[in-house]
C-alpha cells in the first residue's frame, strides 16, 4: 500500500523532473516536514530533481515556505497539513488506498496521522503563533494522540 499522492508525486518528478507547486509543497514539502528531513538537503534535492529547480527558488519556496526552517521570516506558519486538505486540494485521495479522514488503523491516511505527529513535536512553538495555536488545541482534545503518536513511530508504509 502506497500514498497514491506520494508514488503519482514522486513519479512525476522521476518522469518529467516537474510537478504543480501543490504536490510539489502540499505533497512533498509537507512529507518531508512531517519527517523532520534536513531543510538544505531537502532544497538542494529539489533545486536537482526539479527543472526550474533555480538557486534563486528553492531555498525561498522549501526554506521559507515548505519547510518553515527560516523560523517564519518568509511564510508566518508551517506549510502543514492532513490527508482533508489534501483532499481538497487535489484529486489523489479517491483512488487511495488510505483515507484522509482516518488517524489510526491500516488504511489511516499518513498525512493525517502525520499531521498530528507534527503538530504534538512543535506543540510549544506552534501554540505561540496566533495561526496555528488553535490546531494545537485541537490536537489537546482528540481521544486517540497517544495510539496516533505510537502508529507514526512504528509507520513504515506511506
Amino acid at each position: 500500500m502506497v500514498a497514491k499522492c506520494l508514488s503519482s508525486t514522486v513519479d512525476g518528478v522521476r518522469d518529467r523532473g516537474w510537478v504543480h507547486h501543490i504536490p510539489r509543497l502540499m505533497i512533498l514539502g509537507n512529507f518531508a516536514l512531517q519527517h523532520a528531513w534536513d531543510p538544505r538537503a531537502l532544497t538542494d534535492w529539489f533545486a536537482t530533481a526539479f527543472v526550474d529547480g533555480f538557486a534563486w527558488v528553492m531555498p525561498v519556496n522549501v526554506i521559507g515556505m515548505s519547510q518553515h526552517a527560516d523560523g517564519g521570516v518568509i511564510a508566518t506558519k508551517p506549510y502543514a497539513s492532513g490527508g482533508a486538505y489534501l483532499n481538497r486540494m487535489t484529486d489523489y485521495c479517491k483512488p487511495c488506498e488510505f483515507n484522509p479522514k482516518k488517524r489510526l488503523g491500516d488504511d489511516a491516511c499518513p498525512f493525517t496521522a502525520g499531521y498530528w505527529a507534527f503538530v504534538h513535536r512543535h506543540r510549544e512553538m506552534l501554540a505561540l503563533n496566533h495561526r496555528t495555536a488553535r490546531q494545537v488545541s485541537s490536537m489537546n482534545r482528540l481521544s486517540d494522540l497517544e495510539q496516533v503518536l505510537e502508529q507514526e513511530r512504528q509507520r513504515e508504509v506511506y
